[in-house]
């Protein structure tokens, strides 16, 4: 078993929340952190040193392909959002992509209503990514399926059903309309007020991670090896939270107010208890699709997973559990 990831989660130091409304961001670091020797997906597209496209021998609902071909590794992160093609999809897990290599990424279907290219042109008909992660909660649920597929076939799956059901149910509460049902009309409806979220919140120098805190309770963490790749991606990963955010709002009677002082402590004993509870917890690891070990981590309240290649923990992201809801995680003394 890689006894990387247990070390590298006792040596996180967790920082001052800042906080916007009923969300929360819990700064993370590590002293020992990286300088990126790989090119993200955003990177590789604008540089057109990636291409991610439908397959070959012909699209399929839960499989695209990548194409790295650059001279570095492409590092792609579970959650990202491909736009475009036959249907948008969002990626289930974490890869480390070899140099100049193709790869089938296994993906999620998150637009149910169309199966066809919007554009005639095949340069049009590649994928782009999206200005943000797909949201928390819908990753919760996708990073539970795949560790129960890993456990039975080994197989890198989600729930595809639960997906669609999730996007349309919360499309109803955000009441969000979509001729294609699809999960970007949300972000659409919500634009305003996920930009006043994106805005509320800053990257601190040497910051590797970030807990998100929804009406106090953790909604889930995320961890890079490289405060550069964390910043990079920290503007995505506050839209992801904020529309769960503004749905938790829309579900009760009152918006939540910042928090005081008082919570504001609360919020990092919190948090720094949620990642107690991720290093205690169950793990078992896997080989990764392309590169390193895919870690998993469960218990009755979180899911989640992380990346690791020689001895470097990529990137890391849990969240809490439905069952979570139910039961508050137990403060640290």
């Amino acid at each position: 078993m890689n006894s990387t990831l247990p070390t590298f989660l006792h040596t996180l130091r967790v920082g001052d929340p800042q906080s916007s409304g009923n969300l929360s961001l819990v700064p993370v670091f590590h002293e020992k952190y990286i300088e990126p020797d790989y090119i993200t997906l955003e990177e590789g597209l604008n540089a057109k040193l990636l291409e991610v496209q439908e397959l070959e021998e012909g699209a399929s609902v839960n499989n695209i392909l990548l194409r790295n071909k650059s001279d570095q590794l492409a590092l792609l992160f579970e959650g990202e959002e491909f736009l475009g093609a036959q249907q948008n999809r969002i990626l289930n897990v974490s890869i480390l992509a070899s140099a100049n290599s193709k790869q089938v990424l296994p993906v999620s279907c998150v637009e149910a209503g169309r199966w066809h290219h919007e554009h005639d042109d095949p340069n049009e008909q590649r994928f782009k990514v999206a200005n943000r992660m797909h949201y928390a909660r819908g990753r919760a649920l996708e990073n539970s399926a795949v560790s129960m597929n890993l456990d039975a076939q080994e197989t890198y799956r989600g729930d595809q059903s639960r997906v669609w059901r999730d996007i349309e149910q919360k499309s109803d509460r955000l009441k969000a309309q979509s001729p294609t049902a699809a999960s970007d009309a949300m972000y659409v409806a919500t634009e305003t007020s996920i930009n006043d979220y994106v805005s509320a919140f800053t990257h601190a120098p040497s910051q590797v991670g970030s807990i998100f805190v929804i009406n106090g309770e953790v909604a889930g963490l995320e961890i890079y090896a490289s405060a550069k790749t964390h910043k990079q991606l920290l503007p995505r990963l506050i839209r992801s939270y904020a529309l769960d955010a503004i749905d938790a709002n829309s579900q009760s009677e009152n918006g939540e107010d910042a928090p005081s002082k008082s919570d504001t402590a609360r919020i990092c004993k919190t948090a720094e208890a949620f990642v107690k509870r991720l290093e205690n917890s169950w793990i078992k690891q896997f080989d990764g699709l392309c590169l390193g070990q895919n870690i998993r981590f469960k218990d009755n309240r979180i899911t989640g997973g992380a990346l690791v290649h020689l001895d470097r923990t990529l990137h890391l992201c849990a969240f809490a559990t439905k069952e979570s809801s139910d039961e508050p995680i137990e403060l640290c003394d």
